[in-house]
C-alpha cells in the first residue's frame, strides 16, 4: 500500500490519494470545538467559540484560507441563554438559541439569523414554547432540501396518561408556522421507543416508533416488537405504516430521504430466535435488507423488496464481534435507476454489574465494525456486494462518512495503520482504545467502490505524520465532491475529481 507525503504549503497543507485531494486550513484558536456550519459557492463556514467565550463565525475560500472572521452576537442577555446550534439554510445561517424563564416555569426557543458575511441581523424570533416539564424541547430536523424545519418536544403523560407530541413545521426562514400539531401517537401498546422524528420538503412529519407487542397481541412465528412509521400534515388522521415480518426480527431500521420526493424506510432483518434451541448462530445475523418507499406525495407506499445478500459474514463466524448487525448508513441513487446502499456494522452492549452491598455499575461498549456496499440495479436485482474489514470497539474516532460521485461511492473512516494491508477478517487487527493504544498507530482511510463492486483503500495519510485528527462524526457531506472534515481546532476539505 503507497503512503503519501505531506505537502507543506504555507497556512495549508495537501496530501492526494487516488483522484483525491485533502486541504487543512490553518488552525484556530477555541476553547473547544469548531462546528462545521456548511458551504457554497466554493466557500466553507464554520463558527467556534474564542477565549472571551464569544461565538466566532468564519468563512474560507476553495483553497482553504481565511477570507472573514467575525463575532456573532445575539439581541439577548447572554447570561440567561443557551446555544444549541445552526442550519446552513440557502443564503442564510439560522441560530437556534434556547432560554429558561423560571419565573414563568417555561422553555423558549429562538431563531437569529446570520448572512453569508456573518452580519447577524439585529432580531430573534420565538419559534417555540413549552412547559419546562417538556422533554426534548428545542430537537429538530430539516428536510431534504433544507426548505422546511421540523421542531418538536414530548410530554410524558401522568399515570396511564398517553404522553403527548408537540411540533411545528416552519419554511426556511422559520417566518411561516405549515404545520402545528400536538398529537398523541396512535400505538395501542404502552411500552414503546419513539426512535426518530423526520420531516419532507412538502411539510409532512414522520415519527419512527418501536412497539413491544401486549401479551395478548403476540403470535408464533412473530417478533416480540415491531416498527410503525406515522405520518403527520394537515388532515386530521395520521398514516401509519406498520413493519413486522413473520419469522424474522427487524434487527436495525432507519427512515432516509430518498429522490423524487420520498422517503426510504431500510434496515437489516435476521432470523427470529424461537424455541428452545432456537435456530443456532444463525439468529445472530443480519443478512437481509428490506426496504420500502413511501412516496411523500400520495402517502402511500409505492415498492417493498426484500434482499439475501451474501459475503457480509465470515463463512465460519466464532467470534463475538462477528455477529455484529448491520446498520444502513445511506441511500445513494444511480443515473440508471439502480441505487448504492452503504452499511456498517454497529452495536451497543450494556453490561450492568450489581455488587453484594447493592451498588451497581453499568458499563457501554460500542462496536463499528465492517463496511459493505450493496449495488442495486433498476430492477431491484443485488449487483455486487462489497466488504471491507474492520473493527473498532469503543474507538475514538468511530463509524464512517460516505457520498456518491461520478458512479463511484466514497467512503472516509479511520482505522489501524495495519489494517491497510488487511484483506480478510482473519488480517484484520483490532483498533480497540485501550490505556496502552496509541493514535499515531492509525491512519485516515479511504474506501472506493465502482458499480460493479471493484473495491479499493488506501492510506489517505498516516497518523504518524501529522498531529491532526479528524473526527468523522462532526464532519460533512458538503457536495457529491467534497467533504468537510472537522479535527476540532482545524478544518480540512477532501476534493474529488472526476
Amino acid at each position: 500500500m503507497r503512503k503519501l507525503k505531506l505537502l507543506l504549503l504555507l497556512s495549508t497543507f495537501s496530501m492526494y490519494a487516488q483522484n483525491v485531494e485533502l486541504k487543512w486550513a490553518e488552525r484556530i484558536k477555541t476553547k473547544g470545538f469548531v462546528s462545521i456550519l456548511g458551504g457554497k459557492d466554493g466557500r466553507y463556514f464554520t463558527q467556534h467559540k474564542d477565549d472571551d467565550d464569544q461565538l466566532v463565525g468564519r468563512i474560507y475560500d476553495k483553497d482553504m484560507n481565511l477570507k472573514a472572521e467575525k463575532v456573532i452576537n445575539f439581541n439577548l442577555d447572554a447570561k440567561k441563554y443557551l446555544y444549541s446550534g445552526a442550519y446552513f439554510i440557502k443564503d442564510k445561517i439560522v441560530h437556534f438559541i434556547q432560554e429558561h424563564n423560571r419565573k414563568e416555569d417555561k422553555n423558549y426557543l429562538y431563531a437569529a439569523y446570520t448572512d453569508m458575511n456573518l452580519v447577524t441581523g439585529d432580531k430573534t424570533y420565538i419559534i417555540d414554547e413549552a412547559s419546562e416539564d417538556a422533554v426534548g424541547f428545542g430537537t429538530r430536523n430539516i428536510s431534504p432540501d433544507s426548505t422546511k424545519v421540523v421542531i418538536y418536544n414530548e410530554l410524558v403523560g401522568r399515570r396511564k396518561d398517553p404522553n403527548t407530541l408537540n411540533f411545528k413545521v416552519y419554511n426556511s426562514n422559520l417566518t411561516e408556522v405549515i404545520l402545528d400539531k400536538t398529537a398523541i401517537l396512535p400505538i395501542k401498546s404502552k411500552n414503546f421507543e419513539r426512535k426518530s422524528v423526520q420531516v419532507d420538503n412538502l411539510g409532512n412529519v414522520y415519527v419512527l416508533a418501536k412497539v413491544y407487542k401486549e401479551k395478548e397481541e403476540r403470535v408464533k412465528d412473530q417478533s416480540d416488537y415491531y416498527y410503525k412509521v406515522i405520518v403527520f400534515n394537515k388532515e386530521d388522521n395520521p398514516k401509519e405504516f406498520d413493519f413486522d415480518y413473520p419469522n424474522k426480527d427487524i434487527e436495525s431500521i432507519d427512515i432516509i430521504p430518498g429522490e423524487n420526493n420520498t422517503l426510504v424506510c431500510t434496515g437489516f432483518l435476521k432470523i427470529l430466535n424461537s424455541g428452545f434451541f432456537g435456530k443456532g448462530k444463525k439468529t445472530l445475523i443480519s443478512d437481509e435488507l428490506f426496504t420500502a418507499i413511501i412516496d411523500c406525495k400520495t402517502l402511500t407506499v409505492s415498492s417493498s423488496k426484500k434482499f439475501e445478500l451474501e459475503g457480509l459474514y465470515p463463512e465460519k463466524p466464532k467470534k463475538a464481534e462477528d455477529y455484529v448487525p448491520y446498520k444502513v448508513r445511506e441511500i445513494f441513487h444511480r443515473k440508471d435507476g439502480g441505487s448504492v446502499v452503504v452499511a456498517e456494522q454497529y452495536k451497543l452492549v450494556v453490561v450492568t454489574s450489581y455488587s453484594q452491598y447493592g451498588g451497581a455499575s453499568t458499563r457501554y461498549y460500542y462496536y463499528f465494525c465492517d463496511i459493505a456496499v450493496i449495488n442495486i440495479n433498476s430492477k431491484s436485482e443485488v449487483e455486487s456486494v462489497s466488504k471491507m474489514p474492520k473493527y473498532q470497539m469503543n474507538a475514538a474516532n468511530p463509524s464512517i462518512i460516505s457520498t456518491y460521485f461520478d458512479g463511484v461511492t466514497y467512503i472516509v473512516y479511520e482505522d489501524l495503520e495495519k489494517n491497510a494491508e488487511a484483506e480478510n477478517d482473519k488480517e484484520t487487527k483490532r483498533s480497540t482504545k485501550s490505556m496502552f493504544s496509541s493514535s499515531s498507530k492509525n491512519a485516515l482511510m479511504l474506501m472506493t467502490v465502482t458499480s460493479t463492486g471493484e473495491m479499493k483503500k488506501e492510506v489517505i495519510y498516516s497518523y504518524k505524520e501529522t498531529k491532526i485528527r479528524p473526527r468523522i462524526a462532526s464532519s460533512m457531506v458538503i457536495s457529491p465532491s467534497e467533504i468537510l472534515l472537522n479535527a476540532d481546532d482545524q478544518l480540512g476539505v477532501l476534493k474529488i475529481s472526476k
